[in-house]
């Protein structure tokens, strides 16, 4: 298995793997643009030329320091539990620091705390939201 940065080429597999591991909300046009972005990292995990996993990092830079925001972590559904989300979130934190992220931060279902925590996350707020259709 091979952890990289997202090409263009991998946009439609992706697309489908955050399809089937979240809603058809993911179905809608890509914004390729947002690979070149560089407050916009996405890696994905490949094995044999297919992509198994995939997570992004988004760097907001706020009036006095940077925050990384971990987003859109998908594993395949038969390579869970194997490590995959674990060598995707460790490479994300690295590439955060290297930004000079003072703070990381994630929103994740109730299911997957306790993964995240095993990798060093604390449940710290409560997130909101507000979707436009």
């Amino acid at each position: 298995m091979k952890i990289r940065n997202l090409k263009s080429d991998d946009i439609d597999m992706v697309i489908n793997l955050l399809i089937n591991s979240f809603s058809s909300r993911y179905n809608r046009p890509p914004f390729v643009e947002n690979i070149s972005d560089p407050k916009s990292i996405t890696i994905v995990a490949e094995l044999d030329d297919t992509i198994i996993g995939v997570a992004s990092l988004y760097i907001i830079q706020k009036l006095t320091r940077k925050m990384g925001l971990i987003e859109d972590v998908a594993v395949e559904y038969e390579k869970r539990g194997q490590g995959v989300g674990k060598l995707l979130i460790k490479n994300l934190i690295k590439k955060a620091n290297l930004q000079g992220c003072d703070k990381i931060i994630l929103h994740s279902s109730q299911d997957n705390v306790s993964f995240y925590e095993k990798i060093g996350f604390k449940v710290n707020e409560k997130q909101m939201i507000l979707r436009n259709n």
